[in-house]
C-alpha cells in the first residue's frame, strides 16, 4: 500500500466528492483521512470507487509496469502531470475510452468517432485536465458560461498565494493569483492573472495549516488540494496547455 500516493490522491479527489460529483457518499471519512494523515485500506476502497479516477490510474500504472495504481508517481501523473503519462498510445486510449469509460454509450457515435480521430492526429496525455476539457460534459463546442465555468472549476488549477484571509485569528481562505479559463474567438485559453479566494478546510478541518505569501498551490472546485513545488507548477501548466490545445484542434 502506497500511503503517500493514497493521501495525495485523496487531496485532489475530496472536493468533487464533497459536492457529490464523483465517488461514493463518504466525504467525511475521505476528508478525515486527509486531515489525520491516515492511509489505510478504507481510504483505498473509497478511492477505488471513483468510476473515472480509478480506471485512469490503472491505465497509467499498467503502461509504466507499476503494480499499484496508487503509487505516488502514478497519482501525480494523473492529477498534476509527469512523464508517466507519455507511454499511453492513441490506440490504447481509444480502447480505454470505450471499454473502461464506456464513452461509446455516454456520448453519441459521431462525437466518439471525432475523439478517436483527434487522438490519432494530435498529441494528447491521459491527464485529469485532458479528461475535463475533452471528455467531461463534452458534446460539440458549447461555450455557454456554465460549460466554461464548470470546466474551469473541475480542472486542477494552480496559483500563487498573495494574501491570507482570517476569521477569529485562524486562516479562513487563501488569496491566490491564478489564470482562469476563458474563450476568445471560439478557442479555449487561459486569461490574464486574476485574484481568487480558495477554501482550505472541510467541515471546519483545514487540510494544511502553514502558508506564506509566495507559496504555489493547486486547487479543485475552489478548494485547496496541496502545495506545489516549482517543478510541479511547470508540469501542471504544461499538461493543462496540452489539454487546451487538443480541445481547440
Amino acid at each position: 500500500m502506497n500511503k503517500s500516493g493514497l493521501l495525495l490522491c485523496a487531496k485532489y479527489a475530496a472536493s468533487p466528492n464533497f459536492f457529490g460529483y464523483c465517488g461514493p457518499n463518504l466525504n467525511r471519512s475521505l476528508t478525515d483521512h486527509i486531515v489525520e494523515k491516515i492511509a489505510d485500506k478504507e481510504l483505498e476502497v473509497i478511492l477505488s470507487n471513483f468510476e473515472t479516477l480509478f480506471p485512469y490510474l490503472n491505465l497509467i500504472a499498467k503502461k509504466n509496469n507499476i503494480n499499484d495504481p496508487f503509487d505516488v508517481r502514478v497519482v501525480e501523473a494523473y492529477w498534476i502531470g509527469n512523464s508517466f503519462l507519455k507511454p499511453v498510445t492513441p490506440l490504447e486510449y481509444a480502447a480505454f475510452a470505450k471499454e473502461k469509460l464506456l464513452l461509446d454509450k455516454k456520448i453519441d457515435l459521431e462525437n466518439f468517432g471525432r475523439l478517436k480521430f483527434k487522438i490519432r492526429q494530435q498529441q494528447f496525455f491521459p491527464h485529469h485536465n485532458f479528461h475535463v476539457f475533452n471528455i467531461f460534459r463534452r458534446i460539440g463546442k458549447d461555450f455557454s458560461f456554465q460549460t466554461v465555468s464548470t470546466m474551469d472549476s473541475c480542472r486542477i488549477s494552480f496559483g500563487k498565494i498573495i494574501g491570507l484571509e482570517y476569521e477569529k485569528e485562524k486562516i479562513k481562505s487563501l488569496k491566490v493569483e491564478t489564470k482562469p479559463l476563458i474563450v476568445i474567438n471560439n478557442q479555449l485559453t487561459l486569461d490574464k492573472p486574476k485574484i481568487k479566494l480558495i477554501k482550505i478546510d472541510y467541515y471546519g478541518k483545514p487540510l494544511l495549516t502553514h502558508f506564506q505569501k509566495g507559496d504555489w498551490i493547486s486547487f479543485h472546485w475552489d478548494f485547496l488540494c496541496d502545495k506545489l513545488t516549482l517543478n510541479q507548477v511547470k508540469n501542471l501548466d504544461y499538461y493543462t496547455k496540452k489539454a487546451i490545445d487538443f480541445y481547440n484542434l
